[in-house]
């Protein structure tokens, strides 16, 4: 059965997903599509997209085209192109990213549009699998969400969790196999302190993905996982930004993350309750979870913190702003000397700057970096300075990279 998610007219651009039957080694199993961008019915290009993972796990069927589907929507919102399937998706999923594309159509209605999605066969819901899958790279988010679900500290709302997964090819690049297996071995350390299992799974959604990370990450993240609904029915995704300091539009909310989900595999946002900083608080009595925190992307070893960039810097002042020694996780370092070269990349990012210096404040901190935490907030970023918003050099640059892009 084909099935029309909306009201649209033909369109001669499209993306077509043809599914492959997964291949098994002695060690893994690969889940792959092609993709292919059609316009008016001549082939432009074709690539793959796949999933590696554990040749333990048991997969979703060949055919099952879920985690495929949400692994390409954002491109061809993006390139407004119609989404043909030549497999099966869930029909509860179908329907919520209906409302998903109106979500970012209407925060970026001149680079997100609405597109037309068709399907072989649309599946009606099996009963999920009882129990949650956590994506887990180390974080604070993660770190967190995990914590607070494996000691039931939210009440009926806490989840058991039945395992956890690492994803490579998303903050640690895919030819880094060094820094990944440090890194898992670093999250399996944490993790083992409570019980939990964690399974590595790889991707080459970054190298194929032609969307901005920050609007495709949750996106991107609930595909991975997606992989393992026959383990758990519920995808927790830690929280970026609490309730009362949500920034729109951003990859991952509370307004669009369950809509990522299915009714066999359901995606739970967690943790906006706290921000950043009161979510180190809780971490604090976990010395395992501390310990081994991992939020550094900026560094040249991505298993671990490289204790100066902004990031790392941050999280530092979050343990302090409430009382808590820095944890091991993190190199020493001056922080005065270090809040000098900090950059604020984008509002998301100045949010959490503000709310951990307002609990700085509330708790009475009174060391010299509070007060010039208000100076890192306010300091423009080097592309405003070089390139001023609005300005005919910022217009002409943007010209140029896009023109570079499209060639």
């Amino acid at each position: 059965m084909r099935y029309l998610s909306y009201s649209w007219r033909n369109h001669p651009m499209l993306i077509q997903l043809v599914p492959k039957a997964h291949e098994v080694t002695d060690t893994f199993r690969t889940r792959r599509c092609l993709i292919k961008r059609i316009h008016n019915g001549a082939v432009e290009s074709e690539t793959e997209v796949w999933f590696k993972f554990d040749q333990s796990v048991n997969p979703p069927a060949d055919d099952d085209c879920d985690s495929y589907l949400l692994a390409v929507l954002m491109d061809a919102m993006k390139e407004n192109r119609r989404i043909e399937i030549k497999g099966s998706v869930s029909k509860t999923l179908l329907g919520n990213l209906v409302e998903y594309q109106s979500a970012w159509n209407k925060w970026l209605p001149d680079t997100y549009h609405h597109v037309e999605v068709l399907a072989d066969q649309v599946r009606e819901d099996k009963p999920p699998v009882s129990g949650a899958i956590c994506a887990f790279s180390g974080g604070v988010d993660a770190t967190f969400s995990v914590w607070r679900h494996a000691k039931k500290l939210c009440g009926y709302r806490s989840q058991t969790i039945n395992l956890c997964a690492i994803v490579h090819g998303f903050d640690i690049p895919l030819a880094d196999d060094v820094a990944f297996k440090n890194a898992t071995a670093r999250s399996r350390n944490t993790l083992s302190d409570l019980g939990l299992n964690i399974i590595p799974i790889a991707t080459n959604y970054r190298e194929i993905s032609r969307v901005n990370w920050e609007h495709a990450f949750s996106c991107a993240l609930v595909a991975a996982l997606g992989n393992f609904k026959n383990h758990a029915g519920t995808c927790i995704v830690g929280s970026s930004e609490p309730y009362d300091s949500l920034v729109i539009p951003w990859g991952s909310s509370p307004i669009t993350d369950h809509l990522l989900g299915s009714g066999e595999f359901g995606v739970m946002h967690d943790g906006a309750s706290h921000s950043r900083t009161e979510k180190v608080r809780e971490i604090n009595q976990w010395n395992a979870g501390k310990n081994n925190l991992r939020v550094c992307w900026q560094g040249d070893l991505k298993d671990r913190n490289c204790g100066v960039c902004e990031k790392c810097i941050r999280t530092k002042l979050n343990f302090l702003a409430v009382n808590a020694p820095v944890p091991l996780a993190f190199p020493d370092s001056d922080i005065l000397p270090d809040l000098k070269k900090v950059q604020l990349r984008n509002d998301a990012v100045r949010a959490e700057w503000r709310q951990l210096h307002q609990i700085a404040v509330k708790n009475k901190v009174d060391e010299p970096w509070v007060y010039q935490v208000p100076v890192v907030i306010n300091r423009k970023p080097l592309l405003e300075r070089v390139l001023p918003k609005g300005s005919v050099r910022r217009k002409l640059v943007r010209s140029v990279v896009g023109n570079l892009r499209g060639n």
